[in-house]
């Protein structure tokens, strides 16, 4: 174990986001524990800070951004969702949001850190340079990808609603519905998340549209109309929020199936290779 290898500061960050999920339960629990709430959060700041140096290490190893493979991909996205809450934490209090978005990215980080086939070494290869030969590839890319992070902290709110008014219906509180906020403020938080997820989304439509003016021959048919089939699917989400024809239930089950869908599409997009049309392999350039 090495604080200079990125996959094994990587396998501690994601220990300790797993950790924090036992915490945060348990000062549900026991509501006057303040070690407990502390505990939580303290867990969630150091597998960030420990998630960030692991990402960080991969980074100078690819000399980039690192999203080659699925296994650095989902790394990113769970950062980029913990770095959601920690910013959204100092504006709602949400109670359980730490543990579940604790939960999901120890629970993605140590999938994507057993799965070796997700880690193929790319960058060894004698043909590598660096992942992104453009750096406005690799900022739309990144931009792309955090967005991803804010749809997933939206995923697990919307999961949070639907459980609280599975509750509120029953007039059964069950396991966790005691310890829910309010479903009006999920509400109100899924579809702030939404906008700002969208936002993120857009301006990396735009980036990697400037991109694509100059270069179409660099990117498939298939990924184009994916990506764009994702953005129009949260944007069409959000007006039918904000016009009030899309809410409550049918509201929180669209936004956790449009993320299932934008995570499994990152295993079918890649962008074509300098070398004319061919599909790009795991060592050249990509966009996501």
């Amino acid at each position: 174990m090495s604080f200079n290898e990125a996959r094994d500061v990587l396998w501690i960050a994601s220990i300790l986001y797993l950790f924090a999920v036992g915490f945060g339960f348990a000062s549900t629990y026991f509501s006057k524990n303040n070690f407990c709430k502390q505990a939580t959060l303290l867990a969630i700041i150091v597998g960030f800070f420990l998630q960030t140096r692991g990402l960080y290490l991969r980074g100078l190893e690819i000399s980039g951004c690192p999203l080659g493979n699925n296994f650095e991909r989902i790394q990113f996205i769970t950062w980029s969702l913990i770095v959601t809450f920690l910013i959204l934490r100092l504006l709602w209090k949400l109670n359980l949001l730490g543990s579940l978005c604790s939960g999901m990215a120890g629970f993605f980080g140590i999938i994507s850190l057993i799965n070796a086939q997700w880690d193929h070494k790319y960058w060894i290869e004698t043909s590598y340079q660096r992942l992104f030969s453009d750096p406005w590839i690799e900022l739309h890319a990144s931009i792309a990808i955090f967005s991803y992070g804010i749809f997933a902290l939206l995923a697990i709110v919307s999961a949070m609603y639907l459980i609280q008014r599975k509750s509120l219906l029953s007039k059964k509180s069950g396991i966790w519905g005691t310890f829910l906020p309010p479903i009006h403020d999920l509400d109100h938080s899924a579809f702030r998340l939404l906008l700002v997820g969208t936002l993120f989304l857009s301006l990396s439509i735009i980036v990697g549209g400037m991109h694509w003016i100059q270069h179409p021959e660099y990117v498939t048919s298939f990924k184009l109309f994916i990506t764009l089939l994702l953005w129009a699917g949260y944007s069409i989400l959000f007006f039918l929020r904000y016009s009030n024809r899309l809410f409550g239930s049918k509201f929180a089950k669209t936004a956790i199936t449009l993320f299932v869908v934008a995570i499994v599409s990152m295993g079918f997009v890649n962008s074509k290779s300098r070398n004319e049309n061919h599909p790009i392999t795991s060592f050249q350039p990509q966009d996501e």
